[in-house]
């Protein structure tokens, strides 16, 4: 269903004035497997935008996830500047990404990586919480810094190095803190972006507060629909 939605909403690539992809990143599904592995072919070759790969489809896996995602964007489309990591559960502002914090008619910048910044990030010893991490896997007490995986932005270039130095590391199972781990490692510090443009938190929809933003957290199906309606029907507004 938040596929369905975010192709009718944010992800409709045609509404853009630069080329843009959207693809959907997935493991293979926990329950009823071959029922629901079926579907998922149908999707696919209905709308051609779903990338699997051979892992289950968890909350622990979502680090192999998005290295499966940088290695494709890496082999598919090496022409292109930039790419986005973001949750299903968000309302992108895909106009204000592109001519607001990455200036399609700027060269091409490199080393980039830019999101909302999360620093001295402590490491998780709680073997109850789903972001425990035991020290066996990562002995530091805190994370380098990173961008909040709801929806980060980077080169193409970073593409292919975070998925290279991947390689050569231990994977844990915080998908942002491990992609501050591959920055630490590649000796690249998190990118500047507008102040405000990633939002950490849900906030109550304005239709001039969203037209500045990058992203919001926590937004999907129906509700996703309506503010999208009046974000495009709103389109020329002066805020």
């Amino acid at each position: 269903i938040s596929r369905h939605t975010i192709r009718e909403t944010w992800g409709n690539e045609s509404i853009y004035d630069v080329e843009v992809v959207m693809i959907f990143l997935v493991g293979l599904p926990q329950i009823a497997l071959s029922q629901t592995q079926d579907l998922l072919e149908e999707e696919s070759m209905t709308f051609g935008d779903i990338i699997q790969q051979d892992f289950m489809d968890t909350y622990y896996n979502l680090t192999l996830k998005t290295l499966m995602g940088m290695e494709w964007v890496t082999k598919f489309c090496p022409s292109a500047s930039y790419a986005m990591k973001v949750d299903s559960d968000m309302f992108l502002n895909v106009d204000y990404l592109i001519h607001n914090v990455l200036y399609p008619d700027l060269p091409v910048r490199t080393n980039y990586f830019a999101g909302a910044l999360v620093e001295n990030s402590r490491a998780v010893r709680n073997k109850a919480s789903k972001s425990y991490v035991p020290k066996e896997i990562y002995p530091n007490d805190t994370y380098p810094p990173y961008g909040s995986g709801a929806g980060y932005v980077f080169s193409l270039d970073m593409a292919n190095k975070i998925y290279d130095v991947a390689q050569e590391i231990r994977v844990i199972p915080i998908e942002d803190a491990f992609m501050g781990i591959c920055l630490y490692e590649l000796h690249i510090p998190l990118s500047e972006s507008p102040k405000g443009a990633f939002i950490t938190y849900r906030l109550n929809y304005d239709h001039c507060k969203f037209r500045n933003v990058v992203r919001v957290q926590d937004y999907s199906g129906e509700e996703l629909r309506n503010i999208w309606a009046d974000f495009q029907a709103k389109k020329p507004q002066k805020c």
